[in-house]
């Protein structure tokens, strides 16, 4: 008994002495991989310094996208009513982005054009712009700087009144066209970068133009109000007038998704100089907003929402079909469509 007791007690005593000889062997080894690993953190730290040295530097981020959407709507003996219509859009998006140091320039161009078919009815277009900013700032501190803008709006092709059916398509009446209207906006402020993809704009001296090429849009007053000054004599010209006051432009772009994107720009202006001194305290607002939705690699979806109130553009209202007044209006045009995409 007592030999027995003393063989499991050296039996213990080895099997401990090796335990411990095998955890010493172990923290050993940990040691040496530290001590590899942090010698490879090191020589990747050098490596990487050594390569973003020899690559040229990168100033210049561009990208946009295309799409082209369709809709149809067919109806065949529809109890409900309605018509059959079938249409199709082009919209377009292209950037170039310029940062270097302190010195960053942004320019974005916004490009859209859609036709639509109702049955009886000739092909008409639903959807027309043509919208260019660009933008330079130079840095104050991380998020805050100087900056300058301009903003060009217009569109493509001419656009007509529709609101009588019984006017042949020949002899409706030309409401709008390229550069009637056309817009320019001027000014210098300061912009804060909220995020890399929210950005808010302030500026109180600038300049907004707007333009009337055509002699007979001109002349009713859609884009120019006809406002006479004391002496009874109107004062702005019927093609072009010329307004100064604060801007606040605020822009959001960001991908949400891998697959989803959104855009959205808000402009608010406030003219100090209307000759009209009831009109100063009113504000133009200018809201567009765009989601793009990639559904497969080359198939996408596209909503797009722009909501205007300018105290300044007369919109008809209608009884049927007579005009009874015309003033300004809270103006909104959504756009969904489904299509072709492709992102670059």
């Amino acid at each position: 008994m007592k030999n027995l007791i003393t063989g499991l007690i050296l039996t213990l005593t080895v099997m401990q002495a090796f335990a411990q000889n095998t955890l010493s062997q172990k923290q050993q080894e940990l040691e040496k991989a530290k001590t590899s690993l942090k010698t490879a953190q090191e020589k990747i730290k050098t490596i990487e310094n050594e390569i973003a040295q020899l690559t040229p530097p990168v100033y210049w981020q561009k990208g946009g996208f295309g799409a082209l959407n369709f809709n149809s709507l067919g109806l065949t003996n529809w109890a409900a009513g309605g018509v059959s219509a079938n249409s199709i859009t082009a919209i377009g998006n292209i950037y170039r982005n310029f940062k270097k140091n302190r010195i960053e320039w942004r320019n974005n161009i916004d490009l859209a054009y859609g036709l639509i078919k109702n049955e009886g009815e000739t092909l008409r277009k639903n959807e027309d712009k043509i919208d260019f900013l660009t933008k330079g700032n130079y840095g104050i501190t991380d998020k805050l700087s100087y900056s300058s803008l301009l903003n060009f709006k217009s569109q493509f092709a001419p656009g007509f009144d529709f609101s009588d059916p019984t006017i042949e398509d020949k002899d409706r009446k030309e409401i709008s066209k390229f550069m009637a209207p056309g817009y320019l906006t001027t000014s210098l402020g300061l912009n804060y970068n909220i995020t890399d993809y929210f950005s808010i704009y302030a500026s109180p001296a600038t300049g907004k133009f707007t333009f009337v090429s055509d002699d007979s849009i001109a002349a009713q007053n859609i884009y120019i109000p006809a406002t006479l000054n004391d002496e009874g004599i109107q004062f702005y010209n019927d093609k072009y007038r010329a307004e100064f006051g604060a801007l606040v432009n605020a822009q959001f772009k960001k991908d949400l998704t891998k697959k989803i994107n959104l855009s959205s720009t808000l402009n608010l202006f406030i003219n100090f100089t209307d000759v009209n001194t009831a009109n100063r305290k009113n504000i133009d607002v200018n809201w567009e907003t765009m989601v793009n939705m990639k559904l497969t690699e080359y198939i996408g979806m596209s909503l797009m929402l722009n909501l205007i109130h300018d105290n300044d553009v007369a919109v008809p209202i209608y009884e049927g079909n007579t005009i009874v007044s015309s003033g300004p209006r809270t103006q909104m045009k959504r756009l969904l469509g489904i299509g072709f995409s492709y992102k670059f």
